[in-house]
């Protein structure tokens, strides 16, 4: 009799199979004696479009959505249907007594291995294999522990349900909002997603808050003071309810004050000291790592994912899509053969760290680490006992990131002493801050990102370079005034977001909700999980709702007007999703049943659709995009827009529905090319061609007549 056991992906059924002893080889899976490992290939099977359960339904109407299956219908994916079919044949063969679901273990691992279970037909047994790591001992290990599937049955009911709620979501307001958004002069599809949408939402909100923002002079005052120790600078502040304040707003009040105090003497009010300790910083979950590496290598969420999986498949990181940046205290119990690792490992610079701990020895980890409550899934990321040898490039610098961020757990507070003092010219008061950094203690490990190797105090304010060379001063020293300095400023406004600002910003989103379920649903997971947030933001890429600028990304026109066009603020705010992961983790703990949430989702879907609808009428022409002329054709408004970084100009066609005037434009609407003939403007046809918009005549050299190369019927 045999066992079939299905893994994620190829390398991970490999590594199962080796770590087993099964050796044998087949066509899509590896046999060894009344043991076969298969694999999927990611998913390999997808939820049916809502043709696949009514022709008509193909073509989009705002009068067949919503739709709600009474059967979710499923399909094997086309590029992977042979792997599908494999997996589905060794699973139904008469002679298999039981199937292992060696997928990741989470949510989405669980929803590969059942779509492909149930698509089959298959009735056998199932078992559980959960693991966090691809070591051997690892391996082993899980698979001696394996639990009925059965006892996962919440989280496979979980699984399912927010596939299909994401589908009919997708479906549905895909549907309504392109649909309107067209009748409203919009083109191509307008995308909303659970996830998706809000994610936009964000990166929207902060773009407008940019646009909108009107920067403000200031005037800062600095007074230069010499004492018996030394000289040392100190920023005028006053105490207005309890706040400092430290600006003026007109230069002549700055400039006045500073001609009264010339010349007169100072005297240091107030000198205080404290210590300050900060403990090491949490170990990463996949989301901190990627915006690690996105501050400090410039990497995407996707390219640090990739390489994150790259190490673990080679056995060298423990599972990288985990949500905690804890361990448990199984773990913890490992943490030696791991510090082990990294000393046999390549990285030669780690090695005094190492011999430092090794002197210690045996170490114990903190408890602020180790904590089974917030470990769901996997644990942090961390290094395995297999060292590191032949690493490079980007799968070296992620692995350190990660064996530097483990080392540092082990390693004393950083002490930093801070050091402000008070100075008063008369009544006027001026503040001198310095810090002096006593113990660098796991930060010599695990260094902050963008701090500088000297160590410096703030000897005017918030904005100064700080600067540990403060003199000793005494309280009631009197200190002679040498300069006093006006400076100015301007406010600036809220920064365009980073891929890791934003992965921030969808960790941390729905913390301003006031429901403490749904904080709590959120609270570890925010806006996607780490394993899609990746994924949301490339998706929205693809989408041409948002590109990248260098380092950050912003939304396009596009984007821009889907969010500004969305009257349902459920689809753009956290809410949705908050109360989504609550119903789902509840389902997961056996709480709620999967039918009476699925209910609730229809009802949800059933309101969006009807206030997509409501809230932009049919007729509606608006067009988007700013307005830069009148269409020499139909007389309407010609709207700037962009696609892909292209722009372009189109008329509003509000006059003439017939008109469909458009051209290739710069960035002012200005026309790239006129025609050789009347002089319109000229813009590309699908077929690469140059056409007049006006005229219709293709700008070839001798004849108007479209090109013939590349058959074109109707020159569009």
């Amino acid at each position: 009799m045999t066992r079939i056991i299905i893994s994620e992906k190829p390398s991970m059924g490999r590594a199962i199979a080796s770590a087993l002893g099964i050796q044998g080889s087949g066509h899509g899976f590896i046999r060894g004696g009344d043991v076969i490992v298969t694999w999927c290939v990611g998913h390999l099977v997808t939820a049916m479009g809502p043709e696949g359960y009514d022709p008509r339904l193909k073509s989009w109407k705002l009068d067949t959505v919503p739709f709600f299956p009474e059967t979710f219908r499923y399909a094997p994916i086309a590029a992977t249907r042979d792997q599908y079919e494999v997996v589905a044949k060794l699973i139904t063969r008469d002679d298999v007594v039981d199937v292992v679901n060696a997928t990741d273990a989470g949510r989405e691992g669980e929803l590969i291995f059942d779509l492909v279970y149930r698509l089959s037909g298959c009735t056998k047994p199932v078992k559980r294999f959960w693991t966090s790591s691809l070591t051997d001992n690892a391996i082993r290990e899980a698979y001696a522990r394996m639990k009925p599937g059965d006892a996962y049955s919440g989280l496979r009911d979980a699984a399912r349900s927010r596939q299909e709620s994401d589908w009919l979501v997708g479906i549905n307001c895909t549907r309504a909002q392109t649909l309107v958004m067209q009748r409203a002069g919009g083109e191509g599809v307008y995308s909303i997603g659970r996830v998706q949408t809000p994610t936009l939402a964000l990166l929207v909100t902060r773009e407008l808050e940019i646009k909108d923002f009107v920067p403000k002079n200031f005037w800062t005052l600095i007074a230069k003071f010499q004492a018996e120790a030394g000289t040392y600078k100190g920023k005028w502040f006053r105490k207005i309810d309890g706040k400092d304040h430290d600006r003026f707003d007109l230069e002549e009040d700055a400039k006045a004050l500073a001609d009264k105090l010339a010349g007169l003497p100072g005297k240091v009010a107030s000198v205080t000291s404290r210590t300050e300790k900060k403990k090491p910083e949490l170990l990463y979950d996949l989301t901190n790592l990627q915006k690690e590496s996105n501050k400090r290598f410039g990497f995407t969420a996707e390219h640090t994912l990739e390489v994150a999986q790259e190490l673990y498949e080679a056995k060298l990181i423990s599972y990288p899509r985990t949500n905690s940046r804890y361990l448990t205290k199984a773990d913890a119990q490992k943490a030696a053969s791991w510090i082990k690792s990294i000393a046999r490992g390549q990285i030669t610079d780690l090695q005094p760290f190492v011999a430092d701990l090794r002197k210690r020895w045996p170490v114990v980890l903190d408890r602020r680490f180790v904590n089974d409550k917030e470990v769901e899934d996997h644990s942090a990321l961390v290094p395995t006992e297999n060292p590191a040898k032949n690493l490079q490039g980007d799968r070296l610098k992620i692995y350190e990131l990660i064996a530097r961020r483990f080392l540092a757990a082990f390693f004393p507070d950083r002490i930093e002493a801070r050091t402000t003092i008070i100075t008063r010219i008369g009544k006027e008061s001026f503040k001198t801050t310095g810090v002096v950094v006593q113990d660098l203690g796991w930060s010599a490990v695990d260094p902050p990102h963008g701090r500088p190797k000297k160590e410096k105090a703030n000897t005017e304010g918030p904005e100064a370079e700080e600067d540990s060379g403060l003199p000793a001063v005494v309280k009631a020293e009197d200190v002679e005034t040498k300069d006093l300095v006006c400076r100015a400023g301007k406010t600036s406004p809220p920064k365009s977001m980073t891929e890791g600002d934003l992965l921030g910003a969808m960790q941390s989103a729905g913390k301003e909700l006031a429901d403490e379920e749904l904080k709590g649903a959120m609270k570890d997971c925010g806006l996607g999980t780490p394993a899609t947030r990746a994924n949301i933001i490339e998706t929205l890429l693809k989408r041409g709702y948002v590109e990248r600028a260098r380092s950050v990304l912003q939304p396009t026109t596009k984007g821009i007007e889907l969010i500004q066009s969305i009257r349902a603020e459920n689809l753009k705010s956290p809410k949705m999703t908050g109360e989504w992961e609550a119903g789902l983790e509840r389902m997961r703990r056996g709480e709620t049943r999967r039918d009476e949430f699925m209910n609730g989702i229809r009802t949800f879907v059933t309101e969006l659709v009807e206030q997509i609808k409501k809230h932009t009428p049919q007729g509606n022409r608006r067009a988007f995009g700013p307005v830069v002329g009148t269409c020499p054709k139909c007389g309407s408004n010609l709207h700037l827009r962009d696609w892909q970084g292209k722009y372009y100009v189109k008329c509003a066609s509000s006059a003439d529905p017939a008109c469909r005037v458009s051209f290739d434009s710069d960035s002012k609407g200005k026309p790239l090319e006129n025609c050789r003939f009347c002089q319109g403007p000229v813009r590309t046809s699908r077929n690469g061609g140059k056409v007049c918009a006006l005229c219709n005549k293709w700008q070839t050299e001798k004849t108007a007549d479209p090109p013939t190369p590349k058959s074109s019927t109707n020159g569009t």
